[in-house]
This record gives C-alpha cells, structure tokens and sequence, in this order.
C-alpha cells in the first residue's frame, strides 16, 4: 500500500473534479486573473535539495574545518550550536565521531528532522573570524547549488509559465533562490525578458512586464552574477527574517507584497509559511483591508497535504474575529486544496483552457440557444477531460505535451505552420476570462467557430460515434487531433483562416491525394465539395483527396443540436 501522500497521488482528473467542485470559484478566480502565486521550495523539490539535505551539506561542512583542538575551533563551537538548537543530549552528542561523514553519524536522520525544522535558527549560526552569511553563501553554497545552469524547470515551472502567458497570473511572489520559473518562461515566451524580476527595492522601478516575480529571499543566479550588489538579499538565517519588513534594504519589496496581499487573494504553492517575515507581511495587509469570511471567492488557498502549523498561524492572523469563533473548521476548510502544485497546475491550466473556450462559443457573431450552449459546454468540459485522463503521473512530460500539443494547434489554426521543434507558447488568449469580451482578434479571426468544432468533436466521441485523440508522437504531418471511425483513422486539422489550407499544402503536410485528412474550416470557404444529385441520403460522394468543410456554413443554417451533428457527419464523411 502506497504512503505517499493523497495530494501527491492525486490524478489530474480528481484535481479537476475539485476545481468544478468545492473549489469552482477559486478556479473561476484564476482564470479572472484574481490570484497571486506565492511560491516556495516545494515547487523546486524534485530539482534541488531539500531542506533535510541541506541540513547535512552545511553540518559537513562544518565538520571538514574543525581544527586538531576543536575546544578552540570555532568552527567546533558552530557544530556545538547546531547539536544545542536540535536539542541532543549527552548520550546522543557522544556518540558522534567527527573523523567520520555526517552521513555515518548514528544521529544524522534526528539532526536532518530537527534541524530542517528550525532551518532559520541553524542558518543563524555565526563562526567567529567569518563572513556573517557563511552558512548561506558557503556552507549551503547557494550560487553552485540554486543557479545551476544544468537544472532544468520541472512540471510546476511550465505550468506556471503557460498561465503566465495565458494572462492569468501577473503576481507571484516566491522564497525560491532558484532560477527555474524565470527559465520557464523564458523558454515559453521566446525572449529573455517576459517576466519582471525583483530582488531589490529598487528593482520595483524596472517596466512591467506580463508578469512580476518577487524573489523576497534573494536570487542565487543574480547573486552568482553579480555578487556585490546581490548577495545581501539572500535571506534564510534567522537574523534576516526577523525584521526584514523593516529593513530599508528590503522595505520597499515589503511593501509591495502587502499591496499584493491586500489586492489580490492568495495561492499558496509549496509554501509552508513558516518565515516569521511573511506571516507578518500578511498580518499587516490584513491590518491594513482584511479580506471577508465569506468572500465571493476564498482569500486563501493552500495546495497541501494538510493545513501546517505556521499556515494554520496566518489564517487565524488574517481572519482574526472569524477564525476565533464558530467559523474555524469551515475557514480552514475553504483554504485546503488537497492536491500539490505538480497536479494543481496542470489542472488549472486545463480548466483555464476550458473555460477561455466557453467563453468564446459566445463571442461569435452567429446567436447561440440556451440548448446549443450547454450542449457546446458539455462537450468542451469532455473534451478537456479526455486529455486530462492521459496523464499517467509523469507530470512533466504531460504539461511538454499539453503546451506544444496547444501552441501546434493554434499555429495550424491561424496559419498553417505544422512545426513540431517550436518552444513559444501561444497562449488560446493572452488575456483573462473577463477581458475576452475586448479582444478582438478572437472574436474575428475563427475561434469562436474553432471552440464549436472541438465541442462536436467531442459530443461524437461521447456519443460512440468516433473516439478522439491527440496526436502521440511529434509529427509534421499530425493533424490537430485524430478521429478514428471503426477501423479508419483520419489526421483533422481545425483551420481558423482559409491560406492556413495552402500553407499545410506548400509544406507537404497535406498532399491533394491524401484521403485520411479532414480540414475543418471555422470560417466561411467558397470551394464546395462536389455533391451528387442523385446521392441516397446520408451519403456524400466526394472526389478523391481531403475533406473540407465549414463550421460556419453548418452553424448559419440553425437547428438542434443533433441536427448539427447530423450535417457535420455528412459534411465530414462520418
């Protein structure tokens, strides 16, 4: 029986059972752009060490310095330090032999739990004759271990990268020296500069960007670039976090975090809360505007196994008078989201899509009933699902695929261009849910149309009628899915604009003779395909080669549901 934890065992598809759920107006939250990101070491832990690794890196490295006369080494009374703050006793300090690895010490899994507990109070040890931030800058040695080049971002940095370029998350603050989420975006955006990062006060005057990252406990990559200027900001001993909101260094980047708490609701992602800092940074934003109980959305959302301690501390200091009366339970409630962010995001992300999707099946200029629009709504919600239900746990490769699977799609959609090595992401909208209504380029350019063709796709695949898929191997020939009707598969491409036909032409991805290529039109196309007079009905005789047809010309004629689905089979020879 598995002892992993429920919120990492949890499938993308439960996730989002939670989203249409419990949690549907934290979701609806996040696609209007409402939440901050408030990030911290869990979302990096598969990437670098954790805390009880780190714990026996800086005790070793302690221990290779200690001197012939450790009595009068101060690198021993640091190690004495550690022992006293993990609470040794005699026995157990005795049986220590410094001449071995920490790793052979018969207490080393006690000093790990302890110490990685009470990391601030162990970052805090000070050695005489030594820089003061020793612990952090060399015995954690920060600059090799947090701004290697070699780490690439993991499943949670994508995620967050693609929300990014969704236009859903403008804020996030982290406690992460690492680099990863600006690599992710980086990566997604096609230029170096998509994010604005900021480390110091003054950074807070750089332009904006899509988005902010507040990096409040320093940067290892700008740290080991520019040590002088970068260094101080590295933040992890205790004497740093107490009265760091004070600090004229770091003044400034407080404020703006509690400017953040106090506008926006908050996202807790591998963020255990337990700096004293940040807990007060939220205390004065409550001081200043506490958010309701019970809000329109909840102010506070924890993706956790369980509600810790220290988070536990922040709900009762934000919500105060609520959280010391009967509303306890229900508040703790609202604020548990129990999934990690390898799961969360990625659900979030497929919620978003689904939700930027429903939305533009109403910005078309063609009149939807209330019948056709929650037939429309059902078939984007299993549609979503049917790629939800692919991922098999490799977290990682699911949101590669999910994000150059969508950016493939949407390229073919408005141009044609079948290119399977492109990192950019193109985001379905760079703009939230509640601007859509403003961007007129999807209202004009076929995804209104494009939104109803994948719902009746996917009404078909419900139906029995076909089932559906996402291309599984990256291919320039690959359509933007692939419906297979008994034992025919045929590659179909949803087009937005008629020259995106010629482009898939002139690259060889559809050839005139290619009878297994369906090329859904969104749009208006004025090449019908020739029709029999005398064809029986329900067949279409076609000329050999692909099969075109236009989502607009089904729509414009009106009906039910199932009368769509019925001229769509004939138009498509399904």
């Amino acid at each position: 029986m598995s002892t992993a934890p429920r919120a990492a065992t949890i499938s993308l598809t439960e996730t989002l059972a939670l989203l249409d759920g419990d949690f549907a107006a934290f979701a609806s939250g996040v696609v209007n752009a409402r939440y901050a990101f408030w990030l911290g070491s869990g979302i990096s832990f598969s990437r670098f060490p954790g805390l009880k690794q780190i714990v026996v890196k800086a005790l070793e490295f302690l221990r290779t310095r200690v001197g012939p006369v450790p009595d009068s080494c101060p690198f021993y009374a640091g190690l004495e330090r550690a022992f006293g703050i993990a609470n040794l006793t005699a026995g157990e300090r005795a049986s220590i032999d410094l001449s071995v690895p920490v790793e052979d010490w018969p207490v080393v899994d006690l000093l790990r739990d302890r110490l990685s507990g009470q990391y601030a109070a162990f970052l805090n040890i000070d050695i005489d004759g030594e820089p003061l931030d020793l612990m952090v800058w060399e015995a954690v040695d920060v600059a090799a271990t947090y701004a290697d080049p070699t780490v690439s971002p993991d499943a949670e940095h994508y995620a967050i990268a693609a929300l990014v370029r969704e236009g859903l998350v403008t804020e996030l603050p982290s406690a992460n020296w690492d680099g990863l989420i600006e690599k992710a975006i980086g990566e997604l955006s096609g230029e170096p500069n998509g994010l604005k990062v900021c480390v110091r006060s003054e950074d807070l005057q750089a332009p904006d960007q899509k988005a902010t990252l507040i990096k409040f406990h320093g940067c290892a990559i700008r740290a080991s670039e520019d040590e002088a200027n970068y260094r101080p900001y590295l933040v992890g001993a205790q004497r740093q976090i107490d009265g760091w909101e004070t600090n004229p260094r770091t003044q400034g980047l407080a404020q703006y975090l509690i400017s953040v708490a106090i506008t926006k609701p908050t996202l807790m992602l591998g963020f255990s809360a337990q700096d004293a800092n940040i807990r007060k940074v939220f205390g004065l934003a409550a001081a200043t505007q506490n958010w309701a109980w019970p809000g329109e959305l909840p102010a506070y959302v924890m993706a956790e196994d369980s509600i810790g301690e220290a988070q536990t501390a922040l709900l009762g200091n934000v919500y105060r008078d609520q959280f010391a009366g009967a509303d306890r339970a229900a508040i703790k409630s609202s604020a548990h989201l129990r999934a990690f962010a390898n799961p969360l995001l990625p659900a979030l992300l497929l919620w978003a899509f689904a939700a930027k999707l429903r939305r533009l099946a109403r910005l078309g200029s063609f009149d939807l009933s209330d019948e056709m629009a929650t037939w429309v709504d059902n078939g984007i919600k299993s549609f979503r699902d049917r790629i939800a239900a692919t991922d098999d746990g490799d977290h990682l490769g699911f949101v590669l695929s999910l994000v150059f699977g969508l950016s493939r799609s949407k390229r073919i959609f408005l141009s044609g261009k079948n290119e399977i090595d492109a990192t950019r992401y193109e985001p379905l909208t760079p703009v939230p849910l509640n601007q859509m209504n403003q961007d007129l380029e999807s209202e004009t350019n076929g995804s209104p149309e494009g939104a109803l063709i994948i719902a009746t796709l996917a009404q078909g695949a419900e139906a029995g009628d076909w089932s559906l898929r996402l291309p599984q191997a990256p291919d320039t020939t690959n359509g933007t899915v692939e419906v297979t009707k008994g034992t025919r598969t045929d590659r179909v491409f949803v087009l937005g604009r008629p020259e995106a036909e010629l482009a898939l032409s002139d690259s060889g991805a559809v050839l005139e003779e290619d009878e297994d290529v369906i090329l859904i039109h969104a749009r208006q196309i004025h090449e019908r395909l020739p029709r029999s007079p005398n064809r029986a009905p329900g067949r279409t005789v076609r000329s050999p080669g692909p099969r075109r047809l236009s989502m607009a010309s089904l729509i414009a004629i009106g009906g039910t549901p199932d009368e769509l689905m019925d001229r769509f089979k004939l138009e498509a020879s399904l």
